[in-house]
């Protein structure tokens, strides 16, 4: 398990929780520099899988400032982005202004307070590999969703070809922390996010730890040239 300070003794899931609150007045505009402007075309593609068979209620996992869940305003289905990061959940109400389909809420991922089979949809948009248990997580997740119903996880990954991980590993590992530094004075976090991107399980690995936790169906979409995946998954009937 990868946090993002490993000399302090606090759990993952608070030293996540006060990081991205750290770094929450900055989180989209480093973002967007960190994806080259490509997490817009991401976040589409997580939409056109979860809007595919007409879903009623949809939660996005790990919101922070509510990029994923934004993009269901005023399309007709009622959706609740939740984070344990309030500062975050913040700024996304502030994004959110008068749109009356989408709320965000304060929850723990790995505990949340929905009742059984209440949602058609569960998105996570890079936010598993920031779960203190991600077993926990997954299976909670499966908990929420209605049977034979979808979760979509957008993830990091590590390119296969050589000299693409050439170029990942430069850019994540030097110019990724410069830029947390310089934006939002935060350079251990950038580094955890890279590190937690270096190590995390992906592609076929992490389709194994989807189907131990109980899925099926599961498919993968390999996107940028093997930096990110998409994975789509259903809960059995």
């Amino acid at each position: 398990m990868t946090k993002p300070d490993e000399t302090k003794t606090d759990s993952k899931k608070i030293q996540i929780k006060n990081m991205f609150n750290d770094i929450s007045f900055k989180y989209d505009e480093i973002n967007k520099m960190m994806t080259l402007n490509m997490d817009k075309n991401w976040r589409n593609i997580v939409y056109s899988l979860s809007m595919k068979d007409n879903p009623n209620k949809i939660i996005d996992i790990a919101t922070g400032t509510g990029d994923i869940a934004l993009c269901f305003a005023n399309k007709g289905v009622n959706v609740v982005g939740v984070d344990n990061a309030s500062m975050m959940l913040d700024l996304a109400n502030k994004k959110k202004g008068s749109i009356s389909n989408i709320k965000f809420k304060l929850e723990d991922a790995e505990n949340m307070s929905f009742e059984d089979n209440t949602f058609d949809v569960a998105t996570v948009g890079f936010g598993v590999r920031n779960f203190e248990n991600l077993s926990k997580g997954l299976n909670e997740i499966k908990r929420i969703l209605k049977p034979g119903k979808k979760l979509i996880i957008l993830e990091t990954a590590v390119p296969s070809f050589f000299i693409i991980q050439v170029g990942y590993f430069l850019y994540t590992k030097l110019i990724i922390p410069i830029l947390g530094k310089i934006i939002a004075n935060n350079q251990q976090a950038y580094k955890y996010l890279s590190t937690s991107a270096k190590h995390f399980p992906h592609g076929e690995e992490f389709k194994l730890i989807l189907e131990k936790a109980g899925f099926e169906n599961i498919e993968i979409k390999y996107l940028s040239l093997g930096v990110v995946n998409i994975y789509s998954a259903s809960k059995p009937l």
